[in-house]
């Protein structure tokens, strides 16, 4: 098997299917992660341990845990916000944990009821609980690239908050494009400085296709040096808390982009595309990847 060039993220789990409004039953997630892992896909971030009342989809996080036919090599993910999210993540035997906070101070209180200086007292707090127990965490930066509340973001509060997360023990770092306002010099600005600060550690990006950027900014972000990436498939996604939030880049265009400038992924483009069908038939969700919907996707050139 060649070895990926890139390393993709499967996020429709959790922050594609957290924005459909019918419930997917635990059985058929599933199903779906096993096919994403016979599809090649090595991360996939599973679910968020979130109050069911605020993201009824993920009411199941536990179960899918306790359920989950884990392969060697894949890791599976997920999402928390807060002490309590990480204390049911341990209890679920999470082994790798998602902990992010806003670069936007309204943003964090929509969204998590803090102001931004209060999150990152309680991002050090949960890094070093979840760490205690062997569990790795990604660092991640929401609205890293704007803010549809506060608009610009500082490049350097950016920054700052990557050293944050380093100093507080993070094993990777990830930047969400969450309100997908990004620009691809801005990214490149951004993102090069990020590859500095990180060094060794790894640098990811999440990117939303709200602007119809979403590619764009992917490859100014690979052409700086990232070879991390999150995807959904059929572009399914969109923070509930965010106006206007549409979803993230779809894995299999993504995939599809990658393959035609010769790099690899190691991801079967129509295995994630039968998903990305399966979901668009179950849900009342817009998908807004494209590769899936064409008739022939492995003619495409």
């Amino acid at each position: 098997m060649t070895m990926p060039e890139v390393v993709l993220e499967e996020q429709g789990l959790r922050d594609g299917l957290q924005t459909v409004r019918t419930i997917i039953p635990t059985e058929k997630k599933l199903e779906w992660i096993r096919r994403l892992v016979n599809a090649g896909l090595r991360r996939i971030q599973v679910a968020s341990f979130v109050h069911p009342r605020l993201v009824p989809q993920m009411a199941d996080a536990e179960a899918l845990f306790e359920c989950l036919d884990k392969q060697p090599g894949v890791v599976y993910s997920a999402l928390v916000l807060n002490q309590k999210g990480v204390e049911r993540a341990i209890n679920a035997g999470v082994q790798h944990l998602a902990i992010s906070l806003s670069a936007s101070d309204t943003h964090s209180q929509r969204n998590t009821r803090m102001t931004l200086e209060e999150a990152k007292a309680d991002f050090r707090h949960n890094v070093r609980l979840a760490r205690a127990q062997g569990i790795r965490v990604r660092g991640g930066i929401q609205c890293a690239f704007g803010c549809r509340y506060e608009g610009a973001i500082p490049a350097e509060r950016v920054w700052d908050l990557i050293k944050h997360h380093l100093d507080a023990g993070a094993d990777e770092i990830a930047l969400a494009d969450s309100t997908g306002m990004a620009h691809p010099v801005q990214v490149r600005h951004i993102v090069e400085r990020a590859l500095e600060l990180c060094g060794s550690v790894p640098l990811a990006l999440h990117l939303h296709n709200t602007e119809n950027k979403g590619l764009a900014n992917l490859f100014a972000a690979y052409e700086a040096g990232v070879r991390q990436f999150d995807t959904a498939f059929g572009g399914l996604g969109g923070c509930p808390f965010i106006p206007g939030a549409t979803g993230n880049i779809a894995t299999e265009d993504t995939v599809h982009f990658f393959h035609q400038m010769g790099v690899e992924t190691g991801i079967d483009l129509e295995k994630v595309a039968a998903i990305s069908h399966e979901v668009a038939s179950l849900t009342d969700a817009v998908l807004s990847g494209a590769l899936y919907k064409l008739p022939s996707r492995l003619s495409v050139s």
